[in-house]
């Protein structure tokens, strides 16, 4: 794993950085497991204090991140909501394994639209309310989600390519909830025992099948450009990988 320059054909790596590929896995799927996979497993456990029986809300959970958390909560005997831009991506997303899958609308929203946002999300949640959500999106959605946390829940705050959202505190206070970052990079970098006790973990979760990265498209290195275009369209779903 290396923070960049990765589309290319040498790079020069840390000794602690360099993982070995389980026998029989390809480089494409391990390519696409770590950094998704890591993420959330530290993003829930860590984080998010997730327990069994608990309720997951999972946005952009078509995305890489997305679908690695949907995996690990039921892995984990969650309750998955699955929240996501079309109905093609819903019904990724059940594949994956979760209980239930809403289509939310694309902003911005105005205060109307918002307010029917946040309805979606409390309806597909349930009355109590979502005991941690897994926010990769960010933007209009965030505080739509955050209306939808149960009492003493768990905002994760992993990624905001919709936007940086700004969140009415005083939500947090109603709701007695916490709102948690989630830098995975800064986390393996300062504590690189517990981050290799959570790629065991993924590896044996892998080996059972349990979770399964998802690659849905490769490009060769010559036109991955077209991946990150391809990606920035929010075109993807699960990983997209480029091939060297």
């Amino acid at each position: 794993m290396i923070g960049h320059g990765g589309m290319a054909e040498k790079v020069l790596v840390g000794a602690a950085t360099a993982l070995p590929l389980p026998e029989g896995r390809s480089f494409e799927e391990g390519s696409a497991l770590i950094l998704t996979y890591a993420t959330s497993i530290h993003a829930l456990l860590d984080r998010g204090r997730l327990q069994a029986g608990q309720t997951l809300l999972v946005l952009g959970a078509a995305g890489g991140v997305g679908l690695a958390a949907v995996e690990l909560g039921k892995a984990y005997g969650v309750r998955v909501v699955a929240a996501v831009s079309s109905e093609d991506k819903a019904g990724v997303a059940r594949a994956a394994g979760a209980d239930a899958a809403l289509v939310y609308p694309r902003g911005p929203f105005d205060k109307e639209g918002a307010r029917a946002l946040s309805q979606l999300f409390k309806d597909a949640v349930g009355p109590g309310g979502a005991d941690v959500v897994y926010d990769p999106v960010g933007g209009d959605y965030a505080e739509a989600a955050l209306r939808a946390i149960g009492w003493e829940g768990r905002y994760l705050v992993v990624g905001f390519p919709a936007g940086i959202p700004r969140l009415p505190l005083n939500l947090t206070l109603l709701k007695s909830c916490d709102v948690c970052g989630v830098f995975w990079g800064a986390f393996a970098a300062r504590d690189p025992a517990a981050n290799a006790a959570h790629i065991a973990t993924l590896f044996r979760l892998w080996d059972e099948g349990r979770i399964a990265p998802k690659v849905s498209r490769t490009w060769p290195l010559d036109k991955g450009a077209e991946a990150i275009a391809w990606m920035a369209a929010r075109k993807a779903v699960g990983k997209l990988v480029v091939t060297v």
